[in-house]
């Protein structure tokens, strides 16, 4: 099973290991056997190379480490860990193997194989390991996290639940884990629930612009626009460049019915992101309303340019054409719309078109 990619109005933010928690602690101590102590000392010096950020170093201390020690467990474990961080999942994943033959308990080489799995978008193999970390330690925040964002990908919304809300009970200021819960009950239509999530994880951290935005569109979906647009005037003034808030604040302004204003937020979303289609769609509806049919068209017409089956771009160009009275083109864009599986394009097409 290989995971789908997430649209852009749900954003998801992943938690990156930091060299600290990849270093393991130095070890100091005597060794009889001397390949074993040099083994250490070069151990140590590739922990302080990480640690420094000189990564390619670090490897190379690890390696030397484990030529002079074949079963030396962190040497492999630290390694996989550098790669991982380098993004070499490939031989990330071999190290940790390796670790894990060593150490079959080993939680954070489960885990951290887990993620190079998951980076790679293989999330069974992913699932197979976070499960693994969490039997070995329950306590496992993250593991649980990872869980639950697979099976959000997956479209299993209340297993994720189920995950997040573990993660949450072992971390309780897991402000991402807080977020992602939210979003699960928000595509469950819980948009009370969704909204308390994003909430609490504001508390945790009032600086997370996609947080802002989430919240937003909770409270957009439940018809309260106001306070959706000050959630993404709040995740604008967090990150400037933000183009899907703005994008987000202009439906806002349209579904309140504040045209003009929503044209002025979908113009500065193309400015920040010339080939996101949805905008140019979402403009091309604000003109519509306007009676800029010709507008509304051209507008349609870049939607379509820049992404060729994007049937809802189809299905309002040929709205603006039927107020334009050219029917044959109309027609000829809902019937496209329908053969792209909307339902509306075939429903105007058979209302409408001969």
């Amino acid at each position: 099973m290989y995971m789908k990619k997430m649209k852009l109005f749900i954003p998801f933010a992943f938690i990156l290991l930091s060299a600290n928690i990849i270093a393991q602690d130095v070890v100091v101590g005597d060794t009889s056997a001397l390949s074993e102590g040099k083994a250490m000392e070069l151990y140590n010096s590739g922990i302080n190379q990480a640690n420094s950020h000189n990564l390619n170093g670090a490897i190379e201390s690890f390696t030397q480490a484990i030529e002079l020690f074949p079963t030396f467990e962190k040497a492999y474990f630290n390694r996989g860990s550098v790669k991982f961080q380098l993004k070499d999942y490939k031989n990330a994943i071999l190290d940790f193997d390796k670790a894990v033959e060593i150490n079959p308990d080993s939680t954070n080489a489960h885990f951290l194989r887990g993620r190079s799995y998951y980076e790679l978008g293989d999330a069974e193999a992913a699932l197979k390991d976070f499960n693994r970390a969490t039997e070995i330690d329950p306590t496992h925040a993250d593991a649980y996290y990872y869980k639950g964002t697979i099976y959000f990908l997956d479209n299993k919304f209340k297993e994720a639940i189920t995950e997040y809300d573990n993660a949450i009970k072992n971390k309780p200021d897991y402000a991402y884990a807080f977020n992602d819960r939210g979003s699960a009950k928000k595509q469950l239509n819980d948009i009370k629930g969704a909204i308390k999530d994003y909430e609490k994880a504001l508390m945790v951290d009032g600086k997370l612009s996609f947080v802002h935005n989430n919240l937003g569109s909770a409270y957009r979906a439940n018809g309260e626009y106001e306070l959706a647009i000050k959630s993404y005037s709040k995740a604008i003034f967090l990150n400037e460049n933000y183009f899907i808030a703005y994008n987000n604040r202009g439906l806002a302004k349209l579904e309140k019915g504040d045209y003009k204003d929503a044209i002025k937020d979908f113009d500065e979303t193309i400015m920040l992101s010339p080939k996101y289609a949805y905008a140019f769609n979402n403009r091309a509806s604000a003109k519509y309303k306007l009676k800029d049919y010709e507008g509304a068209v051209a507008d349609c017409d870049k939607a379509i340019s820049l992404d060729k089956n994007y049937a809802a771009a189809y299905l309002n160009r040929g709205i603006a054409y039927e107020m334009l009275r050219k029917e044959d083109k109309a027609c000829e864009d809902w019937n496209k719309a329908a053969e792209l599986g909307l339902k509306n394009g075939k429903a105007f097409s058979q209302q409408i078109c001969n």
